[in-house]
């Protein structure tokens, strides 16, 4: 799977950065949840000295589990203009160099993505999580007027040590402006918004404050580097995490084994407003419940409660169906129990894009994912507590359709 920010802007702004840098001065690409990306003129050093000191390694894996990220990734940085130029030059981080290759022909799984500023890490649907504590800086859509466009849904973290790192093509978002995330906190759900051809997490590394890219697994070739800023190796000794949790997309429209599951067409399920039933081959059970989404104070919500047999920790599945599903932010909010406090509950909320799961037409042409599990996280229940998932259709859209199925608990092992 590839990804891809436009091309035209980003490569002139970087060349006028370089002429602009000669003269003290930079241009500097940035976007921000809500807006569309503008680019502005200021006063700065030059660049980064290649033979600064080696910075203190402080990333770990944006996934759960044991496997490395090589061993994931799909596409990887490229040392030589790393903006997008498709320059028919592709050079990994240990110096292996491909001219004029196709994208996909490089190496067995792995594609040579001219210009690209990060790597592809092939997640299915599944969780996001921060590589190291920071700030979000960025959560939402990066271009809200065209959701084909760049990183779709992306989350940004600042990281305060002079490095920013950011996740795009989301399919969820569980973090907001502002917050405070530590190390491997779950930041969202993996998917297929913005320039994407399919499924995946795109992770990039920047330098502050000009969001300049550079490669985590540094430059280890016996010749000089190509990029034009340091890149230097940052993954910590034991960057990986013990905890695996259920992977809720891999059974289609089927519940995880072992899970508690509540459908639309269950008693446990609750309506306020107006809502249509939609039959289809991809529903569970066949059925499934949709309403037009607002852009003011809710006028229909959806509820999903149920008592679990068994006090612990689960991981949550919202689903998704590929028609009557074309909202892009459904607020999805998740009550669970506090451990260690009885009877207190606590919200957490999530927002979900339903546009861009199924069949649908993305910058590279159509792209069909079927129906889908959303992870919506991990949360603790209680025996003596409703485990409840509540959907608005505040969305903030006009005119959409917000669709409901089924949800699912699925205990942790």
């Amino acid at each position: 799977m590839i990804s891809r920010r436009k091309m035209n802007l980003t490569t002139f702004a970087f060349f006028v950065a370089l002429l602009l840098n000669i003269m003290g001065l930079s241009l500097v690409t940035h976007a921000s949840s809500g807006s569309t990306s503008t680019v502005q003129a200021s006063i700065h050093a030059p660049l980064k000295n290649k033979d600064e000191p080696q910075p203190v390694a402080f990333m770990h894996r944006p996934f759960y589990g044991s496997q490395t990220v090589t061993e994931r990734t799909t596409s990887f940085f490229d040392h030589d203009k790393p903006w997008y130029e498709n320059d028919g030059t592709f050079v990994r981080y240990d110096g292996k160099k491909w001219q004029n290759t196709p994208i996909g022909t490089c190496v067995t799984g792995q594609n040579c993505y001219d210009g690209h500023n990060g790597y592809d890490i092939n997640m299915h649907f599944e969780p996001s999580l921060s590589v190291a504590a920071g700030t979000i800086t960025r959560a939402g859509w990066y271009d809200p007027m065209n959701h084909s466009d760049g990183f779709g849904l992306w989350v940004g973290i600042d990281h305060g040590n002079g490095y920013a790192t950011v996740y795009g093509h989301l399919s969820g978002v569980a973090v907001v402006v502002g917050q405070r995330v530590g190390i491997q906190q779950r930041i969202g759900t993996t998917g297929t918004t913005g320039a994407s051809t399919g499924p995946h997490l795109h992770m990039s590394t920047y330098y502050l404050p000009y969001w300049q890219p550079t490669d985590p697994f540094g430059w280890s070739a016996n010749y000089p580097d190509p990029n034009v800023v340091p890149d230097h190796y940052l993954w910590v000794d034991q960057p990986g995490s013990n905890s695996t949790v259920p992977l809720l997309s891999i059974n289609g429209n089927k519940v995880y084994p072992g899970a508690t599951q509540v459908d639309d067409a269950s008693k446990k399920f609750s309506t306020t407003g107006k809502w249509r039933t939609a039959i289809g081959v991809n529903n569970i059970k066949k059925t499934m419940h949709w309403t037009a989404t607002t852009s003011g104070a809710a006028t229909a919500t959806a509820t999903w409660k149920t008592k679990l047999k068994k006090s612990g920790y689960y991981e949550v599945g919202f689903f998704v169906d590929d028609n009557n599903a074309s909202s892009s932010w459904v607020p999805v909010t998740v009550s669970s129990a506090v451990l260690g406090h009885s009877g207190v509950s606590a919200q957490h909320l999530i927002h979900v894009d339903e546009s861009r799961i199924g069949t649908f037409t993305s910058s590279y042409g159509a792209v069909s994912t079927g129906a889908q599990w959303i992870s919506l996280g991990t949360f603790y229940f209680s025996t003596g507590m409703d485990a409840k998932v509540v959907v608005s259709n505040a969305t903030g859209e006009v005119g959409q359709q917000l669709g409901v199925d089924g949800v699912e608990f699925a205990p942790l092992s």
